[in-house]
């Protein structure tokens, strides 16, 4: 069978032949890779261009003089998560329509090659999004997994709902993270390490693509599949003009709270919340405000649903989304 080969690959492996840099001879080969045509006559030559690819990574490494050369993305705002999905999930365009930030997006795999970080905003707390290069047994980035073991506290997996072999890409996904020690479990898991090895984050799940006329008859499996371990919300990148629901449920899967100080005398300050987790104390409240204000907590007072107007508390006094604070030092 004839290889057929594309302009883009072609473009690419003169490029590569050019090119003189280690980390520019990786980025060609990469692009060959993704545009190489994908059938019988071509399996020899995408084995061969992942064994250079491997070859090129190595050799980078060395040269940096270190073991392993991650790409990383600092966390900001109240919580990041990690955005997985199969190729042409439809991961990115959601990112992009929920954030505003400028992310690749194609009608080709493989689209985005580096992760890209963007705010969601949810009232008045933001989000972190990482948009993630897509998992795939085909080919997948070597640091994805490292982005979602090291900083990510929860997932949004997205799901193509118009795509009728759904299933092959969910069981895909599991397996190719299982490898690199990663689980995407429900929202009712907190994410933890289990023996310091496996990395289980809480994760939502979005049906993706719902504008799309098979997604109708399709999203039903994709919950009777996945429901009710994972949640599943089903979206529009293209359709959808509110992603209010889609913010909320990921606030509250990071178990998220907001926590307000005031000071004796004056009110609140409702526009720049602590953001906590469910379960923290007044202690951790006081902690978050100053690193030694927690060692010198008496009691607080607190202004909240199901409590009275000033309510003192103890120091271990677990706190809820919305209390107002007002620390006793």
């Amino acid at each position: 069978m004839s290889a057929n080969l594309s302009p883009e690959y072609m473009a690419a492996e003169e490029a590569y032949k050019a090119a003189r840099d280690p980390a520019e001879r990786l980025d060609c080969l990469e692009r060959m890779l993704r545009t190489i045509p994908k059938h019988k006559g071509t399996e020899k030559m995408q084995a061969d261009l992942k064994r250079r690819i491997a070859r090129a990574k190595e050799g980078l490494e060395k040269q940096r003089g270190k073991k392993g050369f991650g790409v990383k993305v600092d966390p900001e705002g109240a919580a990041q998560i990690a955005v997985v999905g199969a190729p042409n999930s439809g991961k990115s365009s959601l990112v992009e329509v929920t954030t505003n930030a400028r992310v690749e997006v194609g009608d080709h795999p493989f689209a985005t090659r580096l992760p890209v970080p963007a705010m969601m905003p949810f009232e008045n707390v933001q989000l972190q999004l990482v948009d993630l290069p897509p998992v795939s047994r085909e080919y997948m980035e070597y640091w994805v997994p490292g982005i979602m073991r090291a900083t990510a506290e929860s997932a949004l997996w997205v799901i193509d709902a118009s795509d009728a072999a759904f299933e092959e890409g969910i069981d895909e996904v599991r397996a190719v993270l299982a490898e690199r020690k990663v689980e995407l479990t429900g929202a009712a898991s907190p994410r933890s390490e289990l023996r310091g090895v496996v990395c289980r984050l809480p994760t939502l799940v979005a049906a993706a693509k719902m504008d799309e006329p098979a997604a109708a008859g399709i999203l039903p499996r994709i919950r009777a599949r996945l429901e009710p371990t994972h949640e599943v919300l089903p979206v529009s990148a293209l359709g959808d003009a509110d992603f209010t629901e889609l913010a909320a449920r990921l606030f509250r899967l990071n178990r998220l709270i907001r926590v307000y100080s005031k000071a004796p005398g004056k009110e609140p300050d409702r526009s720049r919340p602590f953001v906590l987790h469910e379960g923290d104390t007044s202690m951790d409240f006081a902690r978050k405000v100053h690193k030694d204000f927690a060692e010198r907590l008496l009691h607080a007072r607190v202004w909240g649903e199901g409590r009275y107007d000033g309510q003192r508390v103890p120091r271990d006094q677990p706190l809820t989304d919305g209390d107002v604070i007002e620390l006793k030092l």
